[in-house]
């Protein structure tokens, strides 16, 4: 009986392992039939024994930032302020005499030369008047010839001798005034200027002290700002600043202090500057600037963008780009200027701060540079996230029979089934 026994549990266990053995070639598990016998010889899957790390496994994945250099500049403190452009010489031209205008001589936007003829009025009645004055004036004249003829021979008193010179003498003061009118009737420019506004039309009639046209010299262009009276004993003649306009946003205009109002304005607690500017034929009067006078300057300041300030941060703080890494610096600020910042303290010369991508780091996080001092090239892109294995590939390894530090898109290598 027990030997029946004994035959019977062994028949049993041989069965059972027969099973399991035809389970394990069964196609129900595709995948690792496809990885052949390697993997099999292989606990733990591709990539070596159970417990191995992966490639790549638990490492932060690299940020890409963009880097500039501190660099020694000239940084300045400045006063800021407004003002509205307006030209040195500019004033209306008005008619001396009367009459039609017969010839327009120039249009608005022209640019005129001192003396150019800019309108011309009926000139017939001056000349009419002319010609009655010059008449008048030989009248006198002969009579004044005769007066003294009669007095050299003692035939008139003195008193008819005067009375005969000064009649003369406004005859001539007459025919002056008559030409000086005649010469009204030309109306020209009083200085070099550009027409920035015609106020007549051809055939209008015109009177004497009506505008006719506004003309305007833009060189120099000034510039009027009021400064606070604190600021007093940071001013002087000569003084730099620059101005911006919304014409061209992007563009500085040189100016210079030209004047300083020698009172304070009580009503304001301000102080009038007057500012000339290098125009390059670009500013017109009237433009409104935005002003920036010059206070203090230091040249050859440690400068770095003001992009580069953390703005995570309650101090002033940067990122510095070391070795692949991003190395949080806390730094001491000087002047400002638009888009700079002067440095005092926490920088060296030739240190790169990150300036793009910076948000969101944390001292000691890998970078990579795509921009800037030392910027490489961008590596091919992470099909997994740090920590994490792709979806199609369980255990997150190399695709089986893939040769370990192929180039990407290479062909996996081929693999021999065994027996």
């Amino acid at each position: 009986m027990r030997h029946d026994y004994a035959l019977a549990v062994t028949a049993a266990l041989f069965m059972a392992l027969a099973s399991a053995g035809c389970g394990s070639n069964s196609s129900e598990d595709p995948a690792r039939d496809r990885q052949g016998p390697q993997s099999a010889r292989r606990p733990g899957g591709p990539g070596g024994p159970p417990g191995a790390a992966r490639p790549g496994a638990g490492q932060a994945a690299a940020v890409p930032v963009e880097v500039a250099a501190v660099a020694r500049r000239t940084v300045a403190s400045y006063i800021e302020t407004n003002g509205t452009l307006e030209a040195e010489n500019e004033v209306d031209v008005v008619a001396r005499t009367a009459g039609p205008v017969v010839e327009l001589a120039t249009e608005e936007g022209r640019q005129v030369s001192k003396g150019q003829l800019l309108l011309r009025i009926d000139p017939a009645e001056a000349q009419a008047q002319v010609r009655s004055a010059e008449v008048a004036l030989d009248e006198a004249t002969r009579s004044f010839d005769r007066a003294r003829t009669a007095f050299e021979q003692a035939l008139i008193s003195q008193a008819d001798y005067d009375q005969a010179l000064a009649a003369r003498d406004a005859a001539k003061a007459t025919l002056q005034e008559r030409r000086i009118q005649l010469g009204y009737t030309n109306v020209t420019a009083p200085f070099d200027a550009i027409v920035v506004e015609r106020s007549v039309k051809l055939a209008d009639n015109v009177t004497p002290n009506q505008k006719l046209f506004r003309i305007s010299d833009f060189d120099p262009l000034l510039c009027e700002i009021q400064v606070p009276e604190k600021e007093l004993s940071r001013l002087s003649r000569g003084q730099r600043a620059y101005l911006t306009v919304q014409a061209w946003p992007k563009e500085r205009f040189e100016a210079h202090v030209l004047r300083i109002s020698p009172v304070v304005e009580a009503t304001t607690g301000t102080i009038r500057v007057t500012l000339e500017i290098d125009a390059r034929a670009k500013l017109r009067p009237g433009m409104f600037a935005s002003v920036f006078l010059e206070a203090e300057r230091h040249d050859g300041a440690l400068a770095i963008p003001k992009v580069a300030l953390s703005l995570e941060s309650l101090g002033d703080t940067v990122y510095v780009a070391n070795d692949h890494v991003a190395k949080r610096r806390e730094i001491k600020l000087g002047f400002e200027e638009a888009n700079m910042v002067e440095v005092l303290d926490g920088l060296k010369e030739g240190e790169r701060v990150i300036v793009v991508g910076q948000d969101g780091l944390s001292d000691g996080t890998p970078i990579q540079i795509l921009a800037g001092p030392g910027a490489e090239a961008p590596s091919a892109p992470v099909r997994a996230r740090a920590g994490g294995a792709p979806k199609d590939r369980p255990g997150g390894g190399p695709p089986a029979g893939a040769r370990q530090g192929a180039p990407s898109g290479a062909a996996p290598a081929r693999t021999t089934q065994g027996s």
